[in-house]
């Protein structure tokens, strides 16, 4: 078969890599200029960093297996990390059933509550009884008021905004399972691949262009079309290696959308049935801005620093340089400024400059010690489609991998589920879409 596949990210390049092993002719197309998405590593001062922190959890089983299959499993590093939570004007370590213990914010019995309710967590196996209760109902009732209000509301606010109390617990349990799955003796352990997520994306490139597999960057699709053999799929102009100089089509049998939601429903909207289209309108996106600020000193003692104060314009803290060593970084502090939003927010639209004063406040008042001069550089990434947000039954909203129209696949965040969205589960719906267009289409 022939088979186009739109988005390189890490699910459009796996869905590839398997379909190219099994003999097909594949053809990617990417609008960026590199392969990765939203893992892309770019080049700062000399070295590679992604533009969204990323690591990995020891049950990231189908992750850990591609890079082993890729012969680079040795490059995945495991280091111990420390996660921290702001509230009350101070840094507490949390995460651990010691920190727990000394988390001041939280009287004796909320504290022995708290860590009943995660444990209780930690013990359910089926989500589905989960699913059509939102998370604020669950962590009330389980948790208790105090608890809700100091830790967990600020961490739906962070994440969801306005829409925190409408979360699917399922979401949440999901997440928290997740991070319970990689710790060594009470300790958090996550993974990172020594020279960035770039080494993974190199390697499967080189793998699907040995097998000859054509990959399309800076060439945006603009339709899919069917016609009596198959599918069209109409591009912008192009600067792709392999492109025509100006705007084209190409025919395939299969196509595999691994693109935003949002942004498959606008590329296949000739074709798609009204309903489907209805359907996957009805799932929201939150938005991300992730500002990168290359720092003379440490910024703090922690890996990730949640940010339970709901007055700081951000999230959470992510120092990548306490993960991993800064002698690789050209020994400059790395912390990452994570800030989820919805689009409209003034923050959306704000320079990389205008975003470091509006931040600098907030850090002061975090770290009292930090100054401006400890900065000597700041890059600012932005996405429109970094979290759906996943209410109630939101089982009867997700996509399945194949669509109402044959031979016509999707494949992306909006499908993982009751996971959290994540490099790993990319993986592995990189390798189900493949197997949908080989054994079902």
């Amino acid at each position: 078969m022939r088979i186009g596949i739109i988005g390189c990210g890490i699910t459009g390049l796996t869905a590839a890599y398997e379909l190219s092993k099994n003999g097909h002719e594949v053809e990617l197309f990417e609008a960026a200029a590199a392969v990765g998405g939203i893992a892309e590593a770019v080049r700062i001062d000399g070295f590679r960093l992604e533009k969204y922190y990323h690591h990995f959890f020891r049950s990231d089983e189908h992750i850990i297996s591609l890079l082993e299959e890729l012969g680079i499993g040795s490059r995945l590093l495991w280091q111990e990390s420390r996660m921290g939570y702001y509230t009350d004007n101070m840094a507490y370590e949390f995460g651990t059933p010691q920190s727990l213990l000394k988390f001041k914010p939280l009287p004796v019995m909320d504290k022995l509550r708290f860590g009943i309710s995660v444990l209780k967590l930690m013990s359910i196996r089926d989500w589905h009884p989960l699913e059509n209760m939102t998370a604020k109902e669950w962590l009330l009732a389980n948790a208790g008021a105090k608890a809700f209000e100091k830790v967990w509301k600020p961490l739906l606010v962070t994440k969801f905004g306005e829409q925190y109390d409408r979360i699917s617990m399922a979401w949440l349990w999901g997440k928290i399972r997740l991070r319970g799955t990689s710790k060594e003796k009470g300790r958090e352990v996550l993974g990172y691949i020594d020279g960035s997520c770039s080494l993974l994306f190199k390697r499967l490139t080189e793998r699907l262009r040995d097998s000859g597999a054509k990959i399309n960057l800076n060439c945006r699709v603009e339709s899919i079309e069917k016609d009596s053999d198959g599918f069209i799929l109409k591009t912008q102009q192009c600067r792709g290696e392999q492109c025509p100089p100006s705007r084209g089509s190409r025919s395939f049998d299969r196509i595999v959308a691994a693109v935003p939601l949002p942004v498959f429903g606008q590329l296949a909207e000739s074709i798609l049935p009204l309903d489907y289209i209805e359907k996957i309108s009805a799932i929201e996106h939150t938005s991300v801005v992730c500002t990168v600020l290359m720092l003379k000193k440490p910024f703090s003692r922690f890996y990730w620093l949640n940010i339970g104060d709901e007055s700081i314009p951000f999230g959470g803290l992510i120092e990548h340089t306490k993960l991993l060593d800064k002698s690789l970084y050209n020994n400059k502090n790395i912390l990452y400024i994570s800030n989820y939003l919805y689009k409209s927010s003034k923050y959306y639209g704000m320079s990389k400059d205008e975003l470091l004063q509006e931040y600098i406040p907030h850090l002061k008042k975090i770290n009292p010690e930090f100054d401006e001069s400890w900065v000597e550089g700041v890059h600012t990434f932005r996405d429109e489609y970094a979290q759906p947000i996943i209410k109630c039954g939101y089982s009867r909203l997700k996509p399945e991998l194949a669509t109402p129209v044959p031979g016509l696949c999707t494949a992306g965040m909006c499908n993982i589920y009751p996971e959290d969205r994540g490099m790993n589960y990319a993986v592995r719906d990189g390798k189900k879409v493949a197997a949908v267009i080989l054994y079902k289409s």
